[in-house]
């Protein structure tokens, strides 16, 4: 978190805006709990809106469209999914979709993964890094256990 406090630093904005893509109700909870923390960290005199997305509202286009101008616009943009092969192929055109409406201020990918224990998500990883670099974000990785800087 001190990564995104840094990234806070001088700028005078006193909200941080989340957007988060997530797949069911534990998915939904890591997030808050993310948030939560985050919000702990960076004080009283700076405030984080999230705007939270089911996976499944992203398979239609109209819902996505919304959800692709939010991302592009936030400060940071979360993924808590469980492990898989690869992302839904609605939530890479969401992606995608954002990443090139994206505007020149700094933000932060951040991935959030089920425990290590539970599984792989390696594919997912390097695809949000390639992500990452390509919008010229800081990417985030974080397991239920660990948290990893990329």
């Amino acid at each position: 978190m001190t990564q995104l406090q840094a990234s806070r630093a001088g700028q005078r904005s006193k909200t941080l805006t989340a957007v988060a893509a997530y797949e069911d109700a534990r998915t939904d909870a890591r997030v808050n709990e993310f948030c939560r923390s985050l919000a702990s960290h960076l004080g009283a005199e700076c405030e984080v809106v999230k705007h939270m997305w089911l996976l499944n509202e992203l398979r239609m286009p109209q819902l996505r469209a919304i959800a692709a101008g939010e991302a592009a616009g936030a400060d940071l943009v979360i993924i808590s999914v469980h492990h898989a092969e690869a992302l839904p192929l609605e939530v890479k055109d969401w992606i995608e979709t954002w990443l090139a409406q994206k505007r020149d201020h700094p933000n932060v990918l951040l991935g959030l993964f089920d425990p290590l224990y539970k599984g792989d998500s390696s594919s997912i990883r390097t695809y949000l890094e390639q992500v990452a670099k390509r919008g010229k974000m800081q990417c985030l990785v974080q397991s239920e256990e660990t948290f990893d800087d990329r």
